[in-house]
């Protein structure tokens, strides 16, 4: 339900602003550090990588908006299951100069190889800051929380280039 809402949202705004007012994000990342939470089970995951494209909106000193991100299939230390996930969400940039806080809200669903009882999707959260550089390239580090009975959460160092 919680997917469909975003994907409807990253639609409309996609067809609805004239090319000139919005920018396109594609992201490249690596999630570092990530634990993997399967109920009574908590693994340390390998590091990951992730792609993902945003569309946002930018005013002087504030981009708002909306993206989609999927994390590649990840192997977790000491368990025989590879894991991935793919997520909605909204974002937001404060900017202070060249330099930024970001946030973003949403919608991860996290997969794994094997069979783990309980809920893989649920909402999503990320907190963290970053620099733009040259007007087309940003470099921020995030700290994602992604699902809910079975989550998954890590530090990620994303590029972004803009369109």
């Amino acid at each position: 339900m919680h997917h469909r809402v975003f994907s409807v949202f990253f639609l409309i705004a996609l067809v609805a602003a004239p090319a000139a007012a919005f920018d396109l994000n594609l992201a490249v990342g690596a999630d570092f550090g990530g634990d993997f939470d399967a109920g009574s089970i908590s693994v340390n995951a390998d590091t990951g990588y992730t792609l993902g494209l945003e569309v946002a909106f930018k005013v002087p000193i504030l981009e708002i908006g909306v993206g989609l991100e999927y994390g590649f299939s990840r192997d977790a230390s000491d368990f025989d299951f590879d894991a991935s996930y793919y997520q909605l969400y909204g974002i937001g940039r404060f900017f202070i100069g060249p330099a930024y806080i970001a946030g973003r809200f949403g919608y991860a669903d996290v997969s794994f190889s094997e069979a783990i009882d309980g809920s893989t999707d649920g909402g999503s959260w990320g907190l963290g800051g970053g620099i733009e550089l040259f007007g087309k390239l940003k470099a921020e580090l995030l700290f994602n929380s992604l699902g809910s009975d079975l989550s998954y959460e890590s530090w990620t160092v994303r590029l972004l280039y803009t369109f």
